[in-house]
């Protein structure tokens, strides 16, 4: 394949020949890797300056489209693809960057001031804190009794010192833009929470005898700890999902319009906390989303992948408008984006970006649909 690399290069591949390179790279994780070195090697030495990367993915996307089988607009076709489209809108050999800023970082307890741009959580007694990649490893309330301690990418609740027979008290999380977090509650229920969440909880759910409630809003996956005497509850708006122990994420961004629970493994109950009447339960790998507008909930099979690839720092675009997109990029890469060209927002797309910087999304995007963009101060501004 070296030949037909060289002739990619050099944009002198023929039509079967760049059929015969993509099916090769995209064929399996080593071609991917061989592809890579030989267009950083080609950069370090400066052999292939002229090299128009922008060009090239353009010709690229051209053959993939050709094999496209669903609405919209194909990113890419294969699991490889993104990356591989990641390097040549670069014009050359980039290193694809975490796209959770400072979410991998060692998460303790750093301040107890407040600030909009990092994790904070507000305890049942009223104090605040921050939590960052330095500091002490427990979060305590005023009284120093330990509430949480450090773990890994989160903090864990289940060793807390407050007696069982105390009142049962919330405590409220905050995750902003760019970031992800994982909790373990006091009962052992795990949660993971994506960028521009928070979520009120219980500080001990082993004192009450009643239900197990959580207040969400924003994005969450949940694996529930099973007691069958006291359901799991997660309330979003005027939703709610009721659970037993089971896996499903549930999305509810008072800005969407619609609150969706996909489950993953298990069994749940959703329905208008107003209007038991509506419950609508749920098997593996089916979805019920309330639209906000109509008041409608509705059940669908779904592919449970797109839906909780945000934990895995991916983002999976199934058939999602422009509109959708920049929403979704926004919480994920901690920016704001003002788009100038009114008939790009219902433009529908189909793609997935494993750990990619936003400019290589745009990059790709933009290559298909023709549009500039320019970043200036965290805000990006797309035009024609």
């Amino acid at each position: 394949m070296h030949d037909l690399i060289e002739k990619f290069l050099n944009r002198t591949i023929s039509k079967s020949e760049r059929k015969q390179l993509k099916k090769w790279i995209l064929s399996n994780k080593d071609n991917l890797n061989t592809f890579k070195r030989e267009i950083k090697n080609r950069s370090e030495n400066n052999l292939y300056h002229h090299f128009d990367g922008k060009q090239a993915f353009k010709e690229f996307l051209r053959t993939v489209n050709k094999d496209r089988n669903r609405k919209g607009k194909n990113l890419f076709v294969l699991r490889y693809a993104a990356i591989f489209i990641g390097l040549l809108v670069a014009g050359g050999f980039v290193f694809i960057a975490q796209f959770n800023t400072g979410s991998q970082a060692e998460t303790v307890i750093a301040s107890s001031s407040t600030d909009p741009s990092q994790i904070t959580m507000t305890l049942a007694d009223g104090s605040k804190q921050i939590i960052t990649s330095n500091g002490q490893n427990v979060i305590t309330n005023k009284k120093g009794k330990t509430i949480a301690r450090k773990q890994n990418q989160g903090l864990d609740f289940r060793n807390i010192t407050e007696s069982s027979n105390e009142n049962l008290v919330f405590n409220e999380i905050y995750v902003p833009y760019g970031q992800v977090f994982n909790l373990t509650l006091s009962d052992g229920t795990k949660v993971w929470l994506n960028a521009g969440t928070s979520l009120r909880f219980p500080q001990n759910l082993k004192s009450s005898t009643q239900n197990r409630i959580v207040y969400l809003n924003g994005e969450a996956f949940f694996d529930v700890t099973k007691d069958e005497k006291r359901p799991f509850i997660v309330n979003a708006e005027n939703l709610d999902i009721v659970v037993l122990g089971t896996q499903f994420n549930v999305s509810a961004y008072k800005t969407d319009g619609k609150i969706a629970t996909t489950l993953v493994e298990g069994s749940v109950n959703v329905y208008e906390d107003s209007n038991p009447d509506t419950k609508v339960l749920l098997s593996p790998n089916y979805q019920a989303a309330f639209f906000k507008e109509k008041g409608t909930l509705t059940k669908t099979k779904v592919d449970t992948r797109i839906f909780t690839s945000w934990m895995e720092n991916r983002l999976i675009i199934d058939n999602l408008s422009f509109e959708q997109i920049i929403d979704k990029l926004e919480r994920t890469h901690n920016v704001s984006i003002v788009n100038q060209v009114a008939s790009l927002n219902n433009e529908v797309f189909n793609g997935e970006f494993e750990n990619e910087r936003i400019e290589t999304v745009l990059n790709i995007i933009a290559s298909s649909t023709h549009f500039t963009y320019k970043i200036e101060n965290n805000v990006i501004t797309i035009s024609k």
